[in-house]
């Protein structure tokens, strides 16, 4: 998976649910991959909320929560990492808003080997950034609050982009989720896998 003696960074960004069952498999998923893994608590005092309190999730992440603090705990956890070892390889993945706070944070120059998001609703907000580094965004092709195509169009325009849409709904990846889809998800795993390895090969030929 790498070539330097240090392992690269896989950085996780959680759902509104907090670090939940899914995500302490992406953890072990990752470590078992070769990364040194991070996931940063993101809900502050609230540990994590169950699936069946969905609407109380989302409120507490946009009321308690919101983006703009979210991508800056991510952003000093990268920046402390940095600092450590400027030339470490750090890769940054997440998940729903995770995936939002994960394309907020690729428009940082020098910061990410490449980022990877999956079914980033609010993505949708912000169309106008421009990823810095080499990114991956996943969208399912069934969402509730907005056409995926019409978001895919405008951001496939984009340079370092690659968008790929997969026939599921939002949470395909998710086995903890009632649309989990499990030929889709390792399909887009593999998709990862090669993405990151040409990832870090670029940086280790630069």
């Amino acid at each position: 998976m790498h070539t330097s003696k240090q392992k690269p960074v896989m950085i996780l960004v959680h759902e509104i649910y907090g670090i939940n069952d899914h995500m302490k498999s992406m953890i072990d998923h990752f470590d078992k991959a070769g990364f040194e893994v991070y996931c940063p608590h993101l809900l502050g005092q609230a540990k994590h909320f169950p699936y069946a309190s969905e609407n109380e999730a989302y409120d507490y992440f946009m009321n308690k929560v919101g983006f703009d603090e979210s991508v800056k705990i991510v952003l000093n956890v990268t920046k402390e990492l940095k600092t450590k070892n400027a030339e470490r390889d750090i890769c940054l993945i997440g998940f729903s808003v995770g995936a939002t706070i994960a394309w907020q944070c690729s428009q940082y120059d020098q910061l990410f080997t490449g980022v990877i998001g999956f079914y980033g609703s609010r993505i949708r907000d912000f169309l106008d950034m421009k990823p810095a580094c080499n990114t991956l965004l996943f969208f399912s092709e069934v969402e509730a609050s907005f056409n995926p195509r019409e978001v895919a169009n405008v951001l496939e325009k984009k340079e370092k982009l690659c968008v790929k849409i997969v026939k599921k709904q939002h949470g395909f990846a998710n086995p903890d989720s009632t649309t989990f889809h499990a030929e889709s998800k390792n399909r887009c795993f593999q998709e990862i896998d090669g993405f990151i390895k040409e990832c870090l090969q670029k940086k280790n030929d630069s």
